[in-house]
């Protein structure tokens, strides 16, 4: 700290720190916030610095465009930490109404300083205080076209607007932008191997949390009122465990495929952090054999400790690149699971950086690479078993165009999603594809947007109907 600066509140420097990090290093913020590393914040700076960090990056799109104005400079030829600077200043000034302006303005003035940056913080404050004299300003009125709107008022780029226009027209389209840029759900489940589930439910009483069970996902909970963060005791303990009411679903549907209690084996091939896994593993017998492959030795570690925080003991973790040869007999799993990498853009509440990343030749890529690693899972799984391949993307490219092609290469292979549905007790007519499989979305659901697909292999005596 600069001793001939004011005090900076540790939540706006540590906010400006995480998002120099994510602009620079490809950083993801919730993993950044989640280290130990703001351990000593108050609880209120800790609110304030997960408020500014995440707000700026889903609004950065909007916060861009002003400062563009207010400039007269394209944001890439501005230097970084003014710009981060002025997001954190406008974000405070045009969000959130407990911050005095004078509070936003003079502390990202001095964040520029005691970055050495003093020779723009002239421009930080005049930008900020321009933009103060003008908070009721429209943006709208000045868009070109429904396009240019929709980006800048839901603070999406221009290309994947496009695209989303012309998928589910512009009314969705701007719905679903939207509830991209809210606070996700908070939803979790019971681990009653660490605490009876009645148990729990007197313990969120006790702590002043409201629960219900989901509406898309059997067994699955949300948060209606309170908090539960991952760092409370119920989620350190293992007495629940966080995950998207979407991800639960992928993994009830491999559990209700093979049946509770009944011994199996397993092979999720890309399965860090080891959510489903995890979750697949606890409900199948003792005698079940769960291979959890992740490509990274430390996203492996990660796998091993969430198992031992939740008590579970029969996944075996192995590293290796699921694009190549696979070290199994072939044809010896009864049920594969490819939660492939992909685009994330269906995590964009979460993760609303990765919308400023992506375009679409990654998600080409993507697509390639997805082909490669369902090609090579198909090749372990039993005649007679089950292929579950899912993505976290609201792209066809990362979904139904996957399916097609793997389908047209492998007709032995049947689309199983709707009967799987059923059998979990999900109405499948919200969720199915007029294609194949079935998507969640952020504005429907309330969960994760994914798509997933369960395939049946068939077995060489049985016909093709």
């Amino acid at each position: 700290m600069n001793p001939k600066l004011p005090l900076l509140s540790p939540a706006r420097v540590a906010a400006f720190e995480v998002l120099e990090r994510v602009a620079t290093q490809n950083a993801f913020a919730s993993n950044l916030l989640t280290t130990s590393r703001y351990d000593k914040l108050s609880r209120e700076d800790r609110a304030l610095l997960q408020e500014l960090t995440l707000g700026v990056l889903r609004w950065q799109g909007r916060l861009d465009f002003l400062i563009e104005r207010h400039t007269r400079r394209e944001i890439d030829k501005l230097d970084l930490e003014a710009v981060i600077a002025m997001r954190l200043g406008l974000y405070q000034l045009l969000y959130l109404d407990r911050i005095p302006a004078f509070a936003a303005i003079n502390e990202s003035v001095n964040l520029v300083k005691e970055y050495g940056k003093i020779r723009v913080a002239g421009l930080v404050n005049g930008v900020l205080r321009s933009a103060q004299r003008e908070l009721e300003f429209n943006i709208l009125p000045s868009s070109k076209s429904p396009v240019h709107r929709i980006s800048v008022e839901t603070s999406h780029p221009v290309w994947l607007v496009k695209r989303w226009i012309a998928r589910f027209g512009e009314n969705e389209a701007r719905e679903l932008a939207l509830a991209n840029n809210q606070v996700p759900t908070v939803s979790f489940r019971f681990i009653p191997k660490r605490k009876p589930i009645e148990e729990m439910k007197a313990e969120f009483e006790w702590r002043k949390i409201k629960i219900c069970p989901s509406n898309l996902t059997p067994e699955a909970w949300v948060i209606e009122d309170g908090s539960l963060s991952a760092k409370s005791e119920p989620v350190q303990q293992g007495w629940v465990y966080l995950q998207d009411e979407a991800s639960q679903l992928i993994g009830r549907l491999a559990v209700k495929q093979i049946g509770e209690n009944q011994p199996a084996k397993i092979l999720d091939l890309c399965a860090a952090p080891g959510s489903k896994a995890n979750l697949i593993a606890s409900e199948l017998s003792a005698d079940s054999l769960v291979v959890a492959a992740d490509l990274h030795q430390h996203r492996l570690r990660t796998i091993k400790e969430l198992s031992a925080r939740l008590g579970v003991e029969t996944i075996n973790p192995i590293r290796l690149d699921a694009a190549r040869d696979l070290p199994f007999t072939p044809e010896s799993f009864d049920l594969v699971l490819l939660d492939a990498p992909c685009s994330g853009l269906g995590t964009l509440q979460r993760n609303p950086e990765i919308k400023w990343r992506m375009n679409e030749a990654k998600i080409a890529e993507l697509a390639e690479l997805q082909k490669r690693l369902l090609a090579n899972a198909a090749k372990q799984l039993k005649p007679g078993g089950t292929l579950l391949y899912s993505v976290c993307s609201t792209e066809s490219e990362e979904g139904e165009e996957v399916v097609a092609w793997f389908r047209r290469q492998n007709p032995e292979y049947r689309d199983f999603t709707r009967e799987q549905l059923i059998e979990l007790g999900i109405d499948p007519a919200p969720l199915l594809t007029s294609t194949f499989g079935a998507r969640t979305f952020t504005h429907r659901h309330h969960s994760e947007s994914f798509f997933f697909c369960v395939l049946w292999k068939r077995r060489p005596s049985e016909d093709q109907s």
